[in-house]
């Protein structure tokens, strides 16, 4: 299975492919959309649209099998379509690398559920997402220790500690929050093994604005964070993926 905006489609495992081409797909956009796209993708090859409906979708062909070596290079080119198209319009991208056999598989999954997508799309037009990941530092004199120290620690200290790892985390995005108040629109957060990822939702025209905000800002001692972006906003893609998860097994 691959993940296309937070919802799963059925692709074939590159490695396993019998085919001596498939089908890579980027991202889909509105129809109607003026999108640039590069002259070619993956492997240097030609990008082409495929319309279904009031929605289009952007695809390569892939060679098959495909060289595990070869995957890095080709997720970085991958991100460089994306990037481009994402440029100067609202898109909904797959994850890399979703593939099918042909672009009719790609056509009937993307036309089931097309008023969902189309639904995202002008939700998300003129909207990108900053990515803000918040680490707790491990190594401080108050007991937020790593390895064998804190192994050798009681369950109740080592829970004390990290419940203030938590707070630490938890104060640093408050700030952060704070700073960059109404120019952003939404935020979603995940808590991660070493700290909070936090995504933010805005609008083009804000990110200066925001960029230059956070820039000042001087999170609380005992963290870190990373800011990211911009990147489409996948995250704040809301589809019901309920019938799709239920096949996600048996196409495995």
């Amino acid at each position: 299975m691959a993940l296309i905006g937070g919802v799963f489609i059925r692709r074939e495992k590159i490695s396993k492919a019998g085919h001596p081409k498939i089908v890579l797909a980027y991202c889909i956009v509105e129809a109607h959309a003026e999108v640039k796209v590069p002259a070619a993708g993956v492997e240097g090859a030609l990008i082409r649209p495929v319309r279904i409906g009031a929605l289009r979708c952007f695809v390569s062909d892939l060679s098959s099998p495909v060289e595990p070596d070869s995957l890095p290079g080709m997720a970085k080119a991958f991100q460089g379509v994306l990037q481009r198209i994402f440029a100067e319009n609202a898109i909904i991208p797959f994850r890399f690398p979703t593939v099918v056999e042909s672009e009719r598989e790609l056509m009937q999954f993307v036309e089931s559920r097309s008023g969902e997508y189309r639904e995202a799309l002008q939700r998300l037009r003129g909207k990108l997402q900053m990515d803000i990941r918040i680490v707790a530092e491990p190594s401080r004199n108050r007991g937020t220790v790593a390895g064998t120290e804190l192994s050798r620690r009681s369950g109740k200290e080592y829970l004390r500690a990290k419940s203030e790892r938590r707070k630490e985390v938890e104060a640093a995005l408050k700030v952060l929050r704070r700073a960059a108040g109404s120019q952003v629109d939404q935020w979603i957060e995940r808590d991660t093994a070493s700290g909070m990822r936090a995504f933010a939702l805005l609008s083009r025209s804000s990110l200066p604005g925001f960029v230059e905000k956070l820039r000042q800002v001087h999170t609380p001692a005992g963290t870190s964070t990373r800011v990211t972006g911009p990147w489409p906003p996948s995250e704040f893609v809301e589809i019901n993926d309920e019938e799709v998860r239920e096949n996600s097994t048996s196409a495995e």
